[in-house]
């Protein structure tokens, strides 16, 4: 049986790979370098036109946690559970009512922090399971809270 050039042994999912693994742009040399020039061609018009971008929603990996979170806006005080999180925002599972554009400040209390952490975001997306959030800007603090709480889940 012959073997056919283009088989690769086994190799992790690139989507599952966290972006400071350097297999992942080891990968994509060695692909690349074993295109054919037709395919190089295509692939950086693909790029420059920016097609792939669209695949890619988020600018920021987000991590499934399981974190309860409290969160305050015109309405008041409310709580509930940190889905997933990134630099970027979270999803919060609530059955609250929100609408896009809404702010609000979310506070949650990573396990090796001395203190709570408040963050101010807006709602970006509202669905029957609870809400995504934007961050707006953030301190070394609060980007250190965010990483230490997908780190320890």
């Amino acid at each position: 049986m012959a073997m056919n050039s283009h088989v690769r042994p086994f190799m992790m999912d690139p989507l599952k790979m966290t972006l400071q693994d350097p297999t992942i742009t080891h990968q994509l040399f060695q692909l690349i370098t074993e295109m054919s020039e037709d395919e190089k061609r295509i692939l950086l018009k693909l790029l420059e036109r920016g097609t792939l971008k669209s695949k890619c929603r988020r600018q920021h990996h987000r991590k499934p946690v399981h974190v309860a979170v409290r969160y305050t806006n015109k309405a008041g005080l409310s709580s509930g559970v940190i889905r997933d999180i990134s630099l970027g925002g979270m999803f919060i599972m609530s059955r609250k009512a929100f609408s896009p554009g809404q702010s609000l400040s979310v506070s949650f209390s990573p396990a090796n922090f001395e203190k709570t952490v408040w963050i101010a975001g807006d709602v970006t997306r509202v669905t029957p399971e609870g809400i995504g959030v934007r961050f707006r800007s953030m301190n070394e603090i609060q980007k250190t809270a965010i990483i230490s709480v997908a780190s320890t889940q």
